[in-house]
């Protein structure tokens, strides 16, 4: 690549009316998810020889590089294994996603931490973080060379394209900024969407910069020579996705084996998308290839720059520590966040995880 890339308040959550919850499905939850998340009607599970039903939301298109640990999971019979069969269910966003794992209808989804810690603190949800999986931010602030963002001091004055209004990218810009001390109100914002255009944008100086996912910058960076990435994570904390449930499901015995093998089972994905690094995740793109269809993985050389990002994040605390977080970075990133005035303090962040369903490091 010729391109330059700098890397380095509100009504309780818990149980709201059953009109509430009936709203959230319309958003987009769908009828599917309404069936039971555990149905142990198949079988015992794990090494008993039968499969226990579990529905697991995603607040993204199932057929997304940064599903690769799920799907992987899927594909190559480690949810099997396990003993489970996972349901992958597609929600409108987290806020769907939350209401549906409070209401009991799903085990249990995969959310970012801006939106989880955002969701207790303020709207007193009664949601735990099972585990992080994704442990360092891979939103990624695209510009040009005209006018390089390439760290927070930058972005004083500057318009920034969004996505959408008051979503994790919006917020992620606000940390990045009050990491340095910049005044929110300083920086201009416009919602240009998600269209593969925006850079175009860029280029004619109707925005300074705009918000992506990862792979979506590595195919800009790849297409675009004047094109600069800027990683968030080099400076906030924020940024993890983590796997999330509600109190009440945590509790009951019933579901406790479920996470344990639900988690063993993406930490053992991972663990072979790890060792097929070196094969320039060949086999993992064609396991999931068999049953999905990823955009990201049509462009190889992307697919696989983007898969090693993924790689080096998921494994920033060790091998040991796959899909478990990081106490400390939990605890940066609320501290970030009430800095930011995107929540309230004097909370213990502490109280909202738990590693008791960890994976082993076998």
């Amino acid at each position: 690549m010729t391109s330059s890339v700098h890397e380095t308040r509100g009504t309780p959550f818990a149980l709201r009316t059953r009109r509430g919850f009936l709203g959230a499905v319309a958003l987009g939850v769908g009828a599917t998810v309404l069936s039971a998340c555990g149905d142990d009607s198949a079988g015992a599970g794990g090494d008993g020889g039968g499969t226990t039903d579990v529905t697991f939301l995603s607040i993204i298109p199932v057929a997304s590089i940064s599903m690769s640990p799920e799907l992987l999971a899927d594909t190559g019979g480690h949810f099997k294994r396990h003993g489970l069969n996972v349901k992958l269910q597609v929600t409108q966003g987290s806020p769907p996603a939350i209401q549906t794992v409070l209401a009991g209808s799903a085990l249990l989804t995969k959310i970012g931490d801006i939106e989880t810690i955002t969701a207790i603190s303020d709207k007193n949800a009664p949601l735990v973080n099972l585990g992080g999986v994704e442990k360092q931010g891979l939103l990624r602030f695209m510009s040009s060379k005209r006018k390089p963002l390439t760290k927070p001091e930058d972005f004083r004055g500057v318009t920034m394209g969004l996505p959408s209004t008051g979503g994790t990218s919006e917020k992620t810009l606000d940390l990045v900024l009050a990491s340095a001390g910049i005044p929110k109100d300083s920086v201009k914002r416009q919602v240009v969407g998600l269209a593969p255009g925006v850079f175009e944008l860029v280029k004619s100086g109707r925005i300074d910069g705009y918000i992506v996912s990862l792979d979506t910058s590595l195919s800009v960076l790849a297409q675009q020579p004047d094109a600069v990435a800027f990683a968030p994570s080099s400076v906030v904390s924020a940024g993890v996705q983590l796997y999330a449930t509600s109190k009440q499901q945590s509790e009951d015995p019933g579901n406790q084996d479920q996470f344990r093998r639900f988690l063993q089972a993406i930490a053992d994905s991972i663990k072979f998308m790890v060792d097929d690094e070196k094969n320039g995740f060949k086999e993992t793109m064609r396991l999931i290839g068999t049953k999905y269809d990823v955009p990201s993985f049509k462009d190889q050389a992307v697919a696989v720059e983007a898969l090693k990002l993924f790689v080096k994040s998921w494994t920033v605390d060790g091998p040991d520590k796959i899909v478990q977080t990081n106490p400390q970075s939990w605890q940066a990133t609320y501290d970030e966040m009430v800095k930011s005035q995107l929540v309230a303090g004097g909370k213990d962040p502490s109280a909202w995880l738990t590693d008791k369903f960890a994976p082993t490091a076998a």
